[in-house]
This record gives structure tokens, C-alpha cells and sequence, in this order.
């Protein structure tokens, strides 16, 4: 039985909404809440699965400024 890998879920949505805001593109606002879900996806598989106390530690400190990005781009813009 193959192993489903959650961390390219993570990349992809990495370079999906990177990609919507290096360029400006139209709904680049919900770029944020795909980098949210990204980071936490990531935070996850860096306590549980793959323990990487720096790494953890950055993709907390992302998943939390993601998610204030959320909020000004969603709600206050």
C-alpha cells in the first residue's frame, strides 16, 4: 500500500497562492486562507509525524501571520 504524502497538498497550495500574489492576479485575497491551511498542514506533520522542533516553530509563526493576512485582506479590506 503506497503512503499518501499530506506535504504535497501543502506545496501545492504554496505555489498555487504564491503565485496569486507575486503576480497580482484576480482573488488574490484568498491567497491567504490557502496559506493558512498550507502552513497547517505543515505544523502537523512537523509535531506528529515528523518531529522538526525549528520547522514547527516557523510554520506556527506563518499559520499565525496568514492568518491576520486573512483577516485585513477578508474582512477589514
Amino acid at each position: 500500500m503506497k503512503y499518501f504524502d499530506i506535504k504535497w497538498v501543502s506545496t501545492t497550495l504554496f505555489i498555487f497562492c504564491g503565485t496569486l500574489v507575486a503576480l497580482k492576479l484576480p482573488y488574490m485575497q484568498y491567497a491567504f486562507p490557502g496559506f493558512v491551511i498550507a502552513h497547517g498542514i505543515l505544523a502537523h506533520h512537523f509535531h506528529k509525524v515528523h518531529p522538526n522542533k525549528p520547522l514547527l516553530i516557523q510554520n506556527i509563526y506563518f499559520f499565525f501571520l496568514n492568518t491576520a493576512a486573512s483577516y485585513v485582506w477578508l474582512f477589514k479590506g
